[in-house]
Formats: C-alpha cells, sequence, structure tokens
C-alpha cells in the first residue's frame, strides 16, 4: 500500500508550497512598501533605499512566487492524478484503503458503502496498517 504514504507525501509537499506562497505575499506586501516609502526600518536611524534597489527586489519576489505557483500547480496536478488512479484499484483491501485514508472514511461508514460487516472492514484496515509499517531493520538500514 505504498500509495498511500505517497500520497501524504504529495499532499504535504502541497501544504508546504501553500505555506511558501502566504510567506512570499508578505515579502510582495513588504516590497510594495519599500518602493512607496523608499526607506527600511533599523535600529538607529531608517535606511533609505533607491527606487531601483525596491524594484529590483519587487521583482525578485514576483519571480519567486510565480516558481512557487508553478510549482504548486504541478503538485496538486500530480495529487490528483494519484486519486484517479487510486479509485480504480479493484479489491476490497484498496478501496478500504482508499476510503480509510484517503477519503478519510471511518470503518463504520466504508462497511455501509461497500456493502461488508463492520467486523470484516475492521480486520482488512487492521492488516494494511501492519503491511504499511516498515520492519526496524530496514529502517536502520536507510
Amino acid at each position: 500500500m505504498n500509495f498511500v504514504t505517497l500520497y501524504y507525501d504529495i499532499t504535504k509537499e502541497i501544504e508546504i508550497y501553500e505555506l511558501r506562497l502566504l510567506d512570499l505575499e508578505i515579502e510582495l506586501k513588504a516590497a510594495v512598501k519599500l518602493m512607496h516609502k523608499g526607506k527600511l526600518p533599523s535600529a538607529t536611524h531608517p535606511v533609505f533605499v533607491s527606487l531601483d534597489k525596491a524594484a529590483a527586489q519587487y521583482d525578485i519576489v514576483v519571480e519567486k512566487i510565480q516558481e512557487v505557483s508553478k510549482r504548486l500547480d504541478e503538485k496538486k496536478q500530480i495529487r490528483d492524478r494519484i486519486e484517479e488512479n487510486i479509485k480504480d484499484f479493484k479489491g476490497v483491501e484498496h478501496q478500504v484503503a482508499y476510503m480509510r485514508d484517503i477519503l478519510l472514511m471511518p470503518l463504520g461508514a466504508i462497511a455501509d458503502e461497500l456493502g461488508y460487516s463492520y467486523s470484516f472492514i475492521s480486520k482488512i484496515s487492521s492488516r494494511l496498517k501492519k503491511m504499511m509499517r516498515v520492519p526496524s531493520d530496514i529502517v536502520e538500514q536507510l
């Protein structure tokens, strides 16, 4: 069930890119403010910055935003493709893993949706969790 780990990894990457975009938006506001006021606050006296240097800083931040936005879009497309492929998996194990780990459905709802008993779905879920654990000797080799 490596697809679940892959899905979680790509989801975390998306979250990180979204946080980076928020950070860059703050930087962009600061760059705009610098262009308008022409000075940076400092401990003793304000530092004056020429318009061309302030504009250059603005351009750098805009370029970073474009790069991160592009990368974020790519990651979202990959996540969507992973979801589409996971939905096509056959077998109750894959369906349980998809519904439990991707859709975040409770086991009772999965049992109802798939037409199995809660006990059966619970056993499958438990077996899947055991399969996903990496043995400690493998982790030490990494």
